[in-house]
């Protein structure tokens, strides 16, 4: 997922009233300063730099046992709650904490 430019700017001014046409800013109604191209693009940067860093932790809650199955591992016990371990180790090797 890319980071909008839209997005930067609302997490460089929250309340932040504009709009942008071609990815250019065409009205600033908010009372902070309007941010810089610079500083909108570092935030991008920033922001996409925050949300790659863990691809590791989204893929992994695709990935993980189905919270009924492991309710069921946790009531039944013995080889079903070992197997269920064993997939969510599994999952965690193929994906690391980044």
């Amino acid at each position: 997922m890319a980071i909008e430019k839209i997005d930067a700017i609302f997490s460089l001014v929250p309340n932040a009233d504009c709009a942008l046409s071609g990815g250019v800013i065409t009205v600033w109604n908010s009372e902070e300063a309007q941010p810089t191209e610079e500083e909108i693009t570092a935030e991008q940067e920033r922001l996409q730099a925050e949300y790659d860093a863990l691809a590791w932790k989204r893929n992994r809650q695709k990935e993980y046992p189905a919270l009924l199955d492991c309710i069921h591992a946790l009531l039944d016990g013995g080889d079903t709650l070992t197997d269920l371990q064993a997939a969510r180790q599994a999952v965690k090797d193929k994906y690391p904490k980044g």
